[in-house]
């Protein structure tokens, strides 16, 4: 029997849609997204930006009229856009798309460039999730790291996004800095909690391959921490923030509520639900393609104004690697739709010869429709794939 790999990806009528918006006032010395400093092409991408959302109708006129349950525009930092960019895309928006009644539409913000009056702008023209990219609450974190603002001025964001209408608002922090060490890690968790934003992201710093910190470590200029220190830190992540009411549903991710996780980010991890992207660098996944634009401002430009789609490249995963995707996404976050695998890639999961051991160890669980990771589990959700990334036999 051959696995139907596409039954659930095509279910759903609803759709989710991302933005990159690519400029940054100043790259960050981590980040491997694809942004750049100079702003000065800003309003001509706003145009092509909305052009490509038309041209992306016209190929594909069964996008026309969807249902949109979430929007998120990332980036770069999307908190630069003036009131007036903000509007011209959310014009568009609504021009080719149905949203819905509930949607999430969340907007990237750098604590360092909003204002009462942008951020109430953007309340007004729909969105109503704001996620700001803190990092942490020490100085010299700050500095190390190349923010732009100041732990004063994370708090006034916050602040600034209350006075604006929003109530559903997520804060950034990283962990594992060189140096780094478990008090000041505490105080970036307390202070972030005080705040008392609906969740709270705590990811482990990675050293991205082409970005500057991976050129320090290469010329020895910064030591990564040490593995088990990391480890440590993460757990006391999950304690901190689980020992004040907040759930964890990601490796990285706590809300305060299920109606609080980032849906957007849950259709990632889904790991079957479409989404279109607009911008250049930006990926997404409709029926079984998954597409991706052009890595750089001056390219997609041209592409647009010549009236053709920035697509860079394309590809049709092998089923194989689909069920190593939707296991990897799948337990990273709220665990791995039993049915869905079992049509997807005619396998019972529950079946793996892995599962008992699994379960003995305390790092996973299983419910009617579920399997999922344990708090422990999230720890060592790599090597949990490992373990059940030999497929079960069809007899």
């Amino acid at each position: 029997m051959e696995p139907d790999v596409q039954r659930c990806e095509l279910s759903s009528e609803s759709i989710s849609l991302y933005f990159h918006i690519p400029f940054c006032e100043r790259k960050c010395i981590y980040c491997d997204f694809y942004s750049i400093e100079d702003q000065s092409a800003q309003s001509r991408f706003i145009d092509a930006l909305c052009k490509e959302i038309d041209l992306k109708i016209k190929t594909y006129p069964s996008l026309d009229g969807k249902t949109v349950d979430t929007i998120f525009f990332g980036g770069g930092t999307p908190s630069l856009l003036t009131p007036s960019e903000f509007e011209q895309i959310v014009k568009t928006i609504h021009r080719h798309f149905t949203l819905s009644d509930n949607i999430e539409f969340t907007l990237e913000c750098n604590p360092g460039t909003v204002t009462l009056e942008k951020l109430s702008a953007y309340k007004a023209l729909g969105a109503n999730r704001l996620s700001f990219g803190v990092q942490s609450f020490h100085q010299d974190e700050l500095d190390w790291l190349s923010r732009i603002h100041s732990a004063q001025d994370a708090r006034d964001a916050v602040a600034i996004a209350r006075a604006a209408g929003f109530d559903n608002v997520n804060i950034d922090l990283m962990f594992a800095l060189p140096g780094q060490t478990k008090e000041k890690l505490a105080y970036s968790l307390q202070e972030a909690i005080a705040l008392g934003t609906e969740h709270i992201s705590a990811y482990n710093l990675t050293v991205e391959e082409g970005t500057p910190l991976n050129r320090m470590v290469k010329l020895h200029q910064v030591n990564e921490m040490p593995v088990d220190d990391a480890s440590e830190m993460y757990e006391l992540v999950q304690e901190t923030m689980t020992s004040v009411g907040y759930h964890q549903y990601e490796i990285s991710n706590y809300s305060k509520s299920e109606s609080l996780r980032c849906k957007h980010n849950l259709v990632y991890w889904d790991g079957y639900k479409k989404y279109i992207s607009f911008g250049p660098s930006a990926h997404e996944f409709f029926g079984s393609e998954r597409s991706w634009n052009l890595s750089s401002l001056d390219q997609y430009l041209k592409r647009i104004e010549s009236q053709e789609l920035p697509r860079n490249n394309s590809e049709h995963p092998a089923p194989d690697e689909r069920r190593t995707e939707v296991l990897f996404c799948g337990l990273r976050s709220i665990g791995v739709d039993i049915k869905h695998f079992k049509a997807s890639f005619n396998e019972d999961l529950i079946k793996h010869p892995e599962i008992e051991s699994l379960l003995a160890e305390g790092l996973v669980t299983i419910t009617t429709d579920r399997i999922a990771l344990t708090t422990k589990g999230y720890r060592y959700c790599d090597a949990i794939v490992v373990r059940l990334m030999e497929p079960l036999a069809v007899a």
